[in-house]
């Protein structure tokens, strides 16, 4: 909830520093915060935390790009006050897990308001103070649990240091230079959406584009703010959504954001033939496979398995099968491709407890899996 009380001389005063988010250069921040919760993420998928974004005073925090916690980026990003349209940079980083509240002296994470003596902002404390933070509101009681650390809002001018406004604006993603995303999930913190007196009638929406709509973009989905109270604290599903090129997080009332999460297609690692991995066993992603179906299973280490590799077939179908098995399973083992390995069991199973040193197998048992086996070793090559 934001309390404001507009003097003249002290706001000229005051507008009179904020004109360009350089103004004040960033120094070290006096006093500690509590050690930020991450998200967890899948395996190939990042966040957008804000935690490396710290030590700021004053303005020093306004963000016209951010980095990942993954080190993805740098990802462009612009923001607007539309209380004051004139500011280049309208988003700033706040930080919410400090452990003393606002305060006269908190210049590094604000939300102090001199002209009333008062901490104005501690609807917008991770965690609320049942949970040993210094954020205040019912709605924090349920929801507002681990501190988040850093979080994004639209900056108040009015104020010489980090302060949240109360007015519209929004702030925007763009991953172009990174290729395209699949959108998860974006954190909420102290989004009022219910009218008065139960709340502020604030809200607001995050739209997933292609593209920026400026450069010809298609609006994919948007999904709206949900009401979390007073210093609550929600994650909004971005519902997995693919192909998303540009973020446009909109913001009615004083409200922060955190943790924009996120998935990269992972690469598409190349299959390679029993030959290659016969001529090039430094590129070998393990050291040891397992072969057929023994108990205990049989444990090949590498430099047997390259013998095998080197044995000619001379009409054994085990070592024509061995052959295409290895390579298959070296395959798999740098991409977890689940498209071969029923085939992969097949082999396994009718190698059974045979060993590949002296076992033998007819051409004709082994033929289907061998063609089967070699058709994938050869699909999806590299240059």
């Amino acid at each position: 909830m934001k309390n404001r009380i507009v003097l003249a001389v002290a706001a000229a005063s005051l507008l009179a520093v904020s004109c360009q988010k350089t103004d004040l250069a960033p120094s070290a921040t006096p006093g500690s915060n509590l050690v930020a919760k991450a998200p967890a993420v899948a395996p190939g998928c990042d966040v957008i935390d804000f935690e490396r974004y710290s030590g700021f005073t004053g303005f020093g925090g306004l963000l016209s790009s951010v980095t990942s916690a993954g080190n993805a980026g740098p990802i462009a990003m612009t923001s607007y006050n539309a209380n004051y349209p004139s500011q280049p940079v309208a988003a700033i980083v706040f930080e919410s897990s400090s452990t003393t509240p606002p305060g006269p002296s908190s210049q590094s994470y604000g939300g102090w308001d001199p002209f009333q003596n008062a901490a104005e902002d501690l609807d917008l404390g991770t965690p609320n103070e049942l949970y040993g933070g210094y954020g205040r509101g019912a709605g924090g009681a349920a929801t507002n649990k681990v501190p988040l650390g850093n979080i994004l809002v639209i900056q108040d001018f009015i104020w010489g240091q980090p302060n949240d406004d109360d007015g519209r604006g929004y702030v925007t993603f763009d991953f172009s230079t990174m290729g395209a995303i699949t959108a998860s999930g974006l954190t909420i913190i102290d989004a009022e959406t219910l009218a008065p007196p139960q709340g502020e009638n604030e809200g607001g929406s995050v739209e997933l584009w292609t593209a920026n709509p400026m450069a010809g973009g298609t609006l994919l989905t948007t999904v709206p703010f949900v009401n979390t109270g007073s210093n609550g604290v929600a994650r909004l599903s971005l519902g997995n959504t693919p192909n998303v090129g540009f973020i446009r997080v909109n913001i009615i009332g004083s409200i922060g954001i955190d943790n924009l999460e996120f998935c990269r297609p992972q690469p598409l690692h190349c299959n390679y033939t029993q030959g290659y991995w016969k001529n090039h066993p430094e590129s070998w992603p393990v050291s040891s496979l397992t072969i057929g179906t023994a108990n205990p299973l049989k444990s090949y280490t590498k430099a047997q398995l390259l013998d095998v590799l080197k044995t000619p077939v001379k009409g054994n179908g085990l070592i024509a099968l061995a052959h295409q098995l290895i390579a298959a399973k070296l395959n798999v083992a740098l991409d977890n491709d689940p498209a071969i390995q029923t085939t992969i069991a097949q082999a396994d199973a009718l190698i059974g407890n045979r060993s590949l040193f002296g076992g033998t197998l007819t051409t004709a048992q082994t033929s289907a899996l061998v063609t089967a086996l070699d058709a994938y070793n050869n699909s999806n090559h590299c240059n």
